[in-house]
């Protein structure tokens, strides 16, 4: 997945070497009172698995925000938030299929109704009708 961002849309995080990583702001999650963050890494190592970060969002003596590891704990907890807004996405995608299924049943009984019976039920009246012409012929 490509990630396109404006130059401020960039975090730069160093290493303990100073080496410099930029990373795009996915997005912000809060679970039980704290913010984390969710950032994609400008270069990914496996172009078939977009690979994220999650941090802790704090705020340091300073007042700037800091970004801190989370504990598994942690994490566990944000995989399974994120799993649930899939899932709930996923059923509101389905729900709405069916919902426009419904809508296009209703719509055809609709124009069948108006169109009186159906050709099969039509027949044998059309068929009663040529005995009696048949009939009237004799």
């Amino acid at each position: 997945m490509s990630h396109h961002h404006n130059e401020e849309d960039w975090i730069v995080l160093v290493d303990e070497d100073g080496q410099e990583y930029r990373y795009s702001m996915e997005r912000v999650i809060e679970v039980e009172d704290k913010k984390y963050v969710i950032i994609i890494p400008e270069i990914q190592e496996n172009e078939l698995e977009e690979e994220a970060h999650v941090f802790r969002l704090e705020t340091d003596e300073n007042g700037e925000e800091i970004l801190m590891d989370v504990e598994d704990e942690e994490l566990d907890k944000i995989q399974q938030l994120i799993e649930d807004e899939l899932a709930e996405d996923w059923l509101d995608e389905e729900q709405d299929d069916v919902d426009e299924a419904d809508a296009d049943d209703a719509l055809d009984q609709q124009i069948q109704d108006e169109a009186g019976p159906d050709q099969d039920e039509g027949e044998p009246a059309a068929q009663q009708n040529k005995d009696e012409q048949g009939r009237d012929a004799e």
